[in-house]
């Protein structure tokens, strides 16, 4: 991955630096005509990446009663940034986890509040992605390791080695997932999927999977699916299952998928062809992992650069970030099951991960 976010920066540079200092700081977020109230969540934290070696990730918070956004809440909060590329934020419990790649942090915040309760310092490791199981915390991380921390005392209790360049990580069957994408030996990619015990910690398999996989996600702890990269040319990206009960894959859905949700029984996916410039949005039924609908968006809304997607887990309404031209504010857009746009705000710098808020009843049940 981080070959691929080399081809943008320098892109960046090139063409787009002009924008960059006029891009980074603003009066405040384009105003919507009307408060947008979800009546199934109170707001949502958002990831603003930043600019890698900028330092100039942020998280954002959007309040869909009042229609109010803040920008950095976690700078109001903490009277200080968060790092250098914010690579991945989760719930777990009462804290929110957050990732900063190239600071080599993981930053534990109050859900309700996102002052800091803890840095996790990974010197050296790159960290990536967040994985939980039974009171734990797993970090995927570039230098081949993943490593375990305790969620209530916040100390890092073991590490175990992955495969080359571990990314996208989730828990299923009791058993952790890790892609090894071998993503920093261009050309030379990994291609499998380390599955992890979590008692022993000690991986008990390597998976086969098409090259350079990144992302990967549960299905009713039964199903695991894995986004692969491929090598960005001859060889395209690509989404495949896994059967967690016997660790193989079981189907090849032969989709250029650049990242997904899954909510019910439906995977929202979204792929995005840098070189064209061009995206699409459909939606597999993972019962029968066939396509159900070709283009989820049906009201004509256009995205420039989709950045990541999240379903609301209560009502269904479907969430994705525009990165736009990397260089200027992204957006948040907020689509009903039927693909109708119901509104849309402005966000930071490449906004990529988010995290509903549903109050602190519901934070209870997590």
């Amino acid at each position: 991955m981080r070959l691929l976010n080399l081809l943008k920066i320098n892109f960046l540079w090139m063409v787009l630096l002009p924008l960059l200092a006029a891009s980074c700081h603003r009066p405040g977020p384009e105003p919507e005509p009307e408060p947008q109230p979800d009546a199934y969540a109170k707001g949502m934290y958002i990831l603003n990446e930043g600019v890698f070696q900028l330092n100039n990730s942020t998280l954002s918070y959007y309040d869909f009663t009042t229609g109010e956004f803040t920008e950095d809440i976690f700078l109001d909060v903490n009277h200080r940034g968060l790092g250098d590329v914010g690579n991945d934020l989760q719930l777990y419990g009462s804290k929110l986890y957050c990732v900063v790649n190239n600071s080599n942090i993981v930053e534990v915040m109050d859900f309700s509040t996102a002052k800091s309760l803890k840095t996790i310092n990974l010197p050296q490791k790159e960290p990536r992605r967040l994985a939980f199981l039974d009171g734990k915390v797993y970090i995927s991380c570039f230098d081949g390791d993943v490593v375990r921390v305790d969620t209530a005392s916040l100390e890092i209790e073991a590490m175990v080695r992955a495969g080359r360049n571990p990314d996208g990580i989730c828990a299923c069957n009791g058993k952790l997932y890790v892609c090894n994408s071998g993503g920093l030996d261009y050309p030379n990619y990994d291609n499998t999927v380390s599955v992890i015990d979590p008692v022993s910690f000690t991986v008990t398999k390597d998976i086969t999977v098409v090259l350079n996989p990144t992302r990967v996600k549960a299905y009713n702890d039964r199903y695991v699916y894995v986004v692969s990269n491929g090598n960005y040319g001859d060889v395209p990206y690509n989404f495949q299952k896994i059967d967690c009960q016997t660790d193989e894959v079981v189907k090849n859905l032969n989709l250029e998928v650049y990242n997904f949700d899954i909510y019910q029984n439906l995977a929202y996916t979204y792929s995005y062809d840098y070189s064209t410039m061009t995206s699409w949005i459909k939606v597999v039924d993972l019962e029968t992992d066939e396509v159900v609908k070709e283009q989820f968006i049906s009201d004509g809304t256009k995205l420039q650069t989709p950045y990541n997607i999240k379903v609301n887990p209560l009502n269904g309404d479907v969430y994705i970030t525009d990165a736009g031209t990397y260089t200027a504010n992204g957006d948040v857009y907020c689509f009903d099951s039927k693909g109708e746009k119901k509104f849309s705000f402005e966000a930071g710098l490449c906004p990529a991960s988010m995290v509903f808020d549903f109050g602190e009843q519901d934070i209870a049940k997590k």
